[in-house]
């Protein structure tokens, strides 16, 4: 685990490293000042909250990269299930935790040849007021935060065994659970595919991880890729 005091992006940090580093290193900083999210939006890295990356590489029995994604959907779902109820807490796909229905956490995957560097944002003691999605933390709920180090080391400990669970019981298992957290199953949403929006009802994942959206004619979409928001 590599602690720094400030650095541009903790994702970054990891890739230019990728080449010499082995899978399962860790890296958090007290601060960013180049954090990101998907489809490059900035990540507003405010004191006491979280800002880790971990690098992978496959290892037997893994499945294809992108399913990274859920198992880290639900370390982080578990780890903050320490500190809040557990149905306060649910996992929008792709790659978000929702507080009472506000997101609190997200997820960035990138790879870098062999290598996929997740990377890990927490809203544990502020969160952003003016962003392009409403966002929360654990500190405007209600929740004492706990300290980023202390947070980190439990995030880190819960991706080993999510991991594992993934690795030694398959997708099917992980899909399981995670679509037992998931937000707005049976409920309308609308899919934005880059230019192109479908309206419909999420009716779960598809076996390779994909959102399945039930459209009013009756067929089913699978999304591999995109945004989703409540109707």
């Amino acid at each position: 685990m590599t602690h720094l005091a400030t650095v541009g992006s903790t994702n970054d940090w990891l890739t230019e490293r990728a080449a010499t580093l082995p899978d399962g290193s860790w890296v958090f900083a007290d601060a960013q000042t180049g954090g990101r999210g998907r489809r490059g939006r900035a990540w507003t890295s405010l004191p006491g909250n979280v800002f880790a990356s971990v690098l992978t590489r496959p290892q037997p029995g893994e499945g294809p990269t992108q399913q990274l994604s859920f198992v880290a959907a639900l370390t982080l779902a578990g780890a903050l299930d320490s500190y809040a109820e557990a149905h306060r807490l649910t996992l929008k796909w792709p790659n978000d935790v929702l507080l009472d229905g506000t997101k609190v956490a997200g997820i960035l995957l990138e790879k870098q040849g062999d290598a996929c560097v997740i990377g890990i944002g927490v809203n544990l003691a502020a969160h952003p007021v003016d962003s392009e999605r409403p966002a929360t933390s654990l500190a405007a709920a209600g929740i004492a935060p706990p300290s980023p180090s202390a947070f980190v080391e439990d995030l880190s400990g819960n991706f080993v065994r999510t991991r594992a669970t993934w690795r030694d019981h398959g997708f099917a298992a992980t899909r399981t659970a995670w679509l037992a957290r998931a937000a707005g199953i049976g409920r309308p949403l609308v899919a934005r595919l880059g230019s192109e929006a479908l309206t419909g009802v999420f009716e779960g994942l598809a076996d390779d991880g994909a959102l399945q959206l039930r459209l009013d004619n009756g067929a089913v979409r699978a999304v591999h890729a995109g945004e989703v928001f409540g109707v």
